[in-house]
């Protein structure tokens, strides 16, 4: 495999940057080593498997034609006091890997599944007797009652043309995204996805040029979201291999989007996994001239959705079909609203609710001449409801240098269980909890956020904002 696009081991200067940003916090994992590559990191139940060619034996060792180790596939677990243990050599079961490359390893979201990247050949012999060498490809093995089957070669692959690499599976275990040098690409190398239909992986499919440039796209990374991470060096990113992603809309997907600017940096980033919440992550990066693993913690969520909040208001016009038309005759009809309140009319009329509830309406047609109810028109209940929603409660316009309370007395959450709020003050100012004070020094229109985290769902966020004027 060419090291400029499958394993990126490019000789990069030393690059100067910070690893703290004001609102993500980026750290070496210390399961890295100075003179060897990590990459390809994978978390689930507190492991991380990485791919590494730090020195695997005391005994034995292979090397590439360019007199380095090769790629095995390591293990390290996160302890609760966030310390990580000591890496070793990974093996699902015994040979399971080969002695030469393994560059990648995910498991499907229910365990029962395994893919690979890995050499198709496990001999030097073989190896060279294939014109373009000892490519890469995208293997699968089953969990079974004794463990896990023989590695299967996928269709898609090929020993001979091209590479494949980098796999990674929706959550629904329906498609398999993975990256390949094919010669029907955009670029040097692409991202592809092959579906599962009637128990086998279909053919793949170029993503096409939405994701896919003249340049590299690798590493995709299927997120719980859906969302589709991937590296790429063909996007205009900050320099380098740069971490994007996409989000599929009923009309395909989306324009790829640049992940955070505090991890994009001129040297390369790529390889990355992203928890649930989205609030921290693995990558792989170079910036310290040689690929490493590095963890990132935002110190505050994103809110992707956020939505302007409203006055509740519980006045409506009520219509009904009524028998006959009351204008000369001696009849009027009567609402009952179920609130307390009635009032006499014709068939269509305006009223205000006191709030939410459940409130049965009655129309009937009345006799004035004698004050007696000739017809029940209708009879029926209404359930109102409050808008779920984060309600930011505070003057509307305050003066530069004013101390101002904002609180959420006023928000209504139904079944969402919020965590802990989070106030962007729409002028670089961020804060936490559930009332707060601020001050504006500058005079202008601001957009007050808040959002809150699910206690229940680390992917479940509500989010308001409101509009304040700040005047000298």
């Amino acid at each position: 495999m060419h090291r400029s696009y499958l394993f990126l081991l490019l000789l990069l200067s030393c690059y100067c940057i910070p690893l703290r940003a004001q609102d993500i916090k980026i750290s070496p994992i210390p399961v890295n080593e100075r003179q060897s590559s990590e990459i390809a990191p994978f978390f689930k139940d507190s492991v991380m498997l990485f791919a590494s060619n730090r020195k695997s034996s005391l005994l034995v060792n292979y090397f590439n034609s360019d007199n380095e180790h090769l790629y095995h596939i390591y293990r390290s677990r996160l302890k609760p006091d966030s310390t990580w243990t000591k890496p070793t050599a990974f093996q699902p079961e015994p040979d399971f890997f080969t002695r030469f490359n393994t560059g990648s390893v995910i498991y499907s979201e229910d365990d029962s599944l395994i893919f690979v990247t890995q050499n198709h050949y496990d001999s030097n012999k073989r190896a060279k007797g294939s014109k373009n060498g000892n490519l890469y490809g995208v293997y699968m093995a089953k969990r079974n009652n004794r463990g896990w089957s023989r590695k299967t070669n996928l269709p898609f692959n090929s020993k001979r043309d091209y590479n494949t690499a980098h796999p990674t599976i929706s959550h629904d275990g329906r498609y398999l995204f993975f990256a390949s040098d094919q010669n029907d690409g955009q670029g040097k190398m692409d991202i592809y996805v092959s579906e599962f239909v009637n128990g086998e992986w279909g053919e793949s499919q170029n993503m096409g040029d939405q994701i896919n440039t003249s340049e590299t796209e690798v590493f995709p990374y299927y997120h719980p979201s859906g969302k589709l991470f991937f590296a790429s060096d063909g996007h205009g990113g900050a320099g380098g291999l740069d971490l994007f992603y996409v989000v599929q809309t009923a009309s395909g997907w989306s324009d790829p989007i640049a992940f955070d600017s505090s991890i994009n940096t001129t040297a390369d980033e790529f390889g990355c996994y992203i928890s649930a919440d989205e609030q921290w992550g693995f990558f792989a990066s170079n910036r310290d001239d040689v690929d490493n693993l590095y963890r990132f913690d935002r110190l505050f969520p994103t809110f992707d959705v956020c939505t302007q909040q409203v006055e509740d208001n519980f006045c409506f016009t009520l219509e009904e079909d009524g028998p006959i038309e009351v204008d000369t005759l001696p009849y009027v009809y009567n609402w009952d609203f179920g609130d307390g309140q009635s009032a006499r009319g014709g068939i269509i009329i305006d009223h205000c609710f006191p709030g939410p509830g459940t409130y049965r309406i009655k129309l009937d047609l009345i006799d004035t001449l004698i004050n007696i109810e000739m017809l029940s028109v209708a009879d029926y209940e209404v359930e109102l409801e409050r808008t779920q929603q984060i309600f930011i409660s505070s003057k509307d316009t305050v003066s530069v240098g004013e101390a101002i309370d904002f609180d959420l007395t006023k928000s209504y959450f139904a079944d969402f269980k919020p965590e802990t709020f989070y106030w962007d003050m729409g002028d670089g100012t961020k804060l936490k909890g559930e009332t707060i004070l601020h001050i504006f020094r500058t005079k202008g229109k601001y957009q007050i956020k808040c959002g809150a985290t699910s206690a229940n769902s680390p992917q479940s966020k509500l989010c308001s904002f409101k509009e304040i004027i700040v005047i000298d």
